[in-house]
């Protein structure tokens, strides 16, 4: 369904630019980016490593500093890194832990072993479990390129709680019509389409949405979120296209 959306030529915070358009990102990479596009701290440590020339994926300090940041998001969990998102095929099944989201948050952290989403779309592939777990070791080592950028992604979403409150006030209001809900069901800065609703034409609100300066996820088995900001005008069609059947 991407194929259908514009090169995006440029990003930036939680707008993307292409076609001679200006689009919000409803998707954020499945919330990969969910603290925004070319954050400049995470930005700035990726410089200062690849100025050090730390591509390879060699051993190194970096791993470390990754691992210690995991530990003060899950405290009193184990942690399992993978080099990449295919090498975790056989843990799809996981439940996801997706930032800022409490309830989901809380049914993911009492399961066994869950996948977590970190923010920023390069991380490795992570698997949290018990701290009684057997750590399996890595195929191959992660980039400490990689490694920097997902760390200081990691830090400063820590840094940033304020992040999943829900400050729209006509998002709220539309989801105070019953219309909306038919479709559409809100959780904290997270609107997921209802299977009888939204999620059965999705190709349709794709493009309707599209049409509108939106980009939504490629599934409907993702969500949609909110973004940090939203000008009035965004925020006003945002609110007329969740009210819309």
């Amino acid at each position: 369904m991407l194929q259908e959306f514009p090169v995006i030529e440029r990003a930036r915070g939680f707008r993307l630019y292409g076609g001679g358009r200006r689009f919000v990102d409803l998707w954020q990479h499945g919330g990969a980016a969910i603290m925004g596009h070319k954050p400049a701290r995470v930005v700035r440590d990726m410089k200062n490593t690849a100025e050090r020339g730390l591509f390879a994926p060699l051993p190194s300090t970096a791993a470390r500093r990754f691992i210690r940041s995991l530990e003060l998001l899950f405290p009193d969990k184990a942690f399992n890194v993978y080099a990449d998102s295919s090498a975790v095929s056989a843990y799809k099944r996981l439940p996801v832990w997706r930032p800022f989201c409490p309830a989901l948050s809380e049914k993911s952290l009492n399961a066994r072993a869950f996948r977590p989403v970190l923010p920023f779309p390069l991380a490795p592939a992570v698997v949290v479990c018990g701290k009684d777990s057997t750590k399996k070791q890595p195929d191959s080592f992660v980039s400490p390129l990689i490694l920097a950028a997902s760390t200081r992604a990691v830090y400063d979403m820590l840094a940033h709680p304020e992040r999943g409150l829900m400050r729209f006030k006509l998002i709220k209001e539309a989801f105070e019509q019953p219309e909306t809900r038919k479709n559409w069901r809100l959780d904290g800065i997270y609107i997921y389409p209802v299977k009888t609703g939204a999620a059965k034409n999705w190709r349709e609100h794709f493009r309707r949405f599209m049409n509108s300066g939106f980009l939504l996820p490629p599934s409907p088995a993702e969500p949609l979120i909110l973004p940090g900001e939203l000008s009035k005008g965004e925020g006003a069609a945002l609110a007329k296209l969740l009210r819309q059947p």
